[in-house]
């Protein structure tokens, strides 16, 4: 009867505590939300292990995230630029962090806000260590921000949408991001904007317009049986019904024009339920990568991850120095690979990817790298950053010619006998000039000449590449 009853305690023990620690998990989102240091509008989980599983399906490599199994955020999101004014958040770590060794690996130093000892990084970035190996991040690192979230003393009603998708269980997901736009566009220069696209076809654009302003926030979530089963979200106020035939293609064109083309759109399934326009698909490694790249939390944890590696306490400070060096390294390399591998649908797109990876280079740590390496890794950021700036260069000189050539369209001359100024008589005829041929020569070539560029550029950096690891292998006798 004891062991019975031991057994049934046992029992209740382990459900219960089984039950708190998946609500628990369950409430990460949640929980960070309620806990924010400012109002926000987006939130987003990644699990990385699952994530890796369906890469390696798709036959992709891996997001290279060693140390960390997830991370979970909130953000202000400006969405006229799709960068976050602020971001903050945590991630769940392979082992403990330890403040004055992880200040002391990054090159920051150990403050105390609110009674809590945080780290300081010169990156930008504040970081907490919390229970369970998790990590607190919060980025820009203003010190009254981490105060509000460390003490929240602002109360923010959130929108239903947003409370909504902070509340996702994760034991589904791979990838969850939510954006609220609720009264964040107006429908006036909506339609300005929409003015010239092709998708919309008959629709007029300020009927479109006043649909899409009326757009509550969407979503993106992937979640663990493959790639191929994405769902994409939008929620109206009101019914987007009159969206559902154009939807695919008006997407597809109004990410091309903002640089951020998604070619796999075109094939996804389209369903209107209620005042929620759904999209269903693939959706690839590069897209991906374009979207969670927005936010930087995931690169600070793999930073943090790396700077609290156990082996690192038995290193010698110089062997700390080559493990460092080789690290920078490797991480560049990571950049340089996914900009090799991206496949841009257009010339903006192509600027922006080099935009965004230059900006992963120079946000990489620097402290105790070789500064012949650092040099490699800022060569490599001016040349991405120079490469987007030689593609919209061209860009607008297409728009100048095109803007000349529309001028010339139309028929010109008239056809008759005349004589030449050699006294030679002969018939001529008018000739039609068509605008529209000369616009599509002109981006073809400007198209063309980008991607020689690029070619070019991409020559360079492996030449770079190759220089810069027979010079560093020869330095410190280690194969990097």
């Amino acid at each position: 009867m004891n062991r019975l009853l031991s057994h049934g305690l046992s029992l209740l023990a382990a459900v219960t505590f089984t039950t708190v620690a998946a609500a628990d998990d369950d409430e990460k989102i949640a929980l960070l939300l309620k806990k924010s240091p400012a109002p926000a509008n987006t939130v987003g989980y990644v699990n990385v292990p699952a994530l890796n599983e369906l890469l390696s399906a798709a036959g992709v490599a891996k997001r290279a995230a060693q140390g960390i199994e997830d991370y979970w955020l909130i953000a202000d999101l400006d969405l006229s630029k799709m960068s976050p004014r602020w971001e903050a958040g945590y991630a769940t770590l392979k082992q403990t962090v330890q403040p004055d060794q992880l200040a002391d690996s990054l090159g920051g130093y150990v403050d105390e806000v609110e009674g809590e000892k945080v780290v300081w990084s010169p990156n930008q970035t504040y970081f907490l260590a919390g229970k369970e190996n998790r990590l607190g991040m919060l980025r820009p690192a203003d010190r009254t921000l981490l105060s509000g979230w460390l003490t929240p003393s602002v109360s923010v009603n959130y929108s239903d949408f947003l409370t909504r998708m902070a509340g996702q269980p994760e034991s589904y997901l791979s990838a969850m991001l939510a954006i609220e736009t609720k009264n964040a566009f107006s429908p006036v220069p909506l339609s300005k904007h929409l003015e010239g696209l092709k998708s919309l076809k008959s629709n007029p654009p300020e009927n479109v317009a006043k649909t899409l302003a009326s757009m509550e926030g969407f979503s993106i979530i992937v979640g663990r049986k493959s790639l191929n089963e994405c769902i994409v979200k939008f929620e109206f106020s009101k019914s987007p019904a009159g969206l559902k035939l154009i939807a695919k293609e008006m997407l597809a064109e109004i990410l091309d024009n903002a640089g951020t083309s998604a070619a796999e759109i075109l094939t996804w399934d389209v369903k209107v339920e209620g005042n929620v326009l759904q999209f269903q698909g693939p959706i690839t490694e590069s897209t991906l990568s374009g979207v969670l790249s927005m936010f930087s939390l995931e690169r600070q944890a793999r930073r943090a991850a790396a700077a609290t590696d156990p082996a690192a306490k038995s290193r010698s400070k110089e062997e700390q120095a080559v493990y460092r060096t080789k690290y920078y390294f490797d991480q560049v390399n990571e950049i340089i690979e996914q900009t090799r591998n991206h496949k841009s649908q257009s010339t903006g797109h192509l600027a922006k990817w080099h935009d965004q990876r230059a900006r992963q280079i120079e946000e990489l740590g620097t402290l105790n790298v070789d500064p012949e390496m650092v040099q490699y890794g800022t060569d490599v950021a001016q040349l991405l950053r120079g490469n987007a700036l030689t593609v919209r260069q061209g860009n607008i000189a297409v728009g100048k010619q095109n803007a000349r050539d529309s001028l010339n369209g139309g028929y010109y001359g008239s056809a008759g006998y005349s004589y030449g100024w050699n006294g030679g008589y002969g018939y001529r005829e008018g000739y039609y000039y068509n605008s529209l041929n000369a616009a599509n020569v002109n981006k073809a070539q400007a198209r063309g000449n980008a991607y020689a560029n690029w070619t070019s550029t991409l020559s360079t950096i492996d030449k770079m590449t190759a220089d810069t690891r027979r010079k560093m292998t020869d330095k410190y006798q280690v194969q990097f």
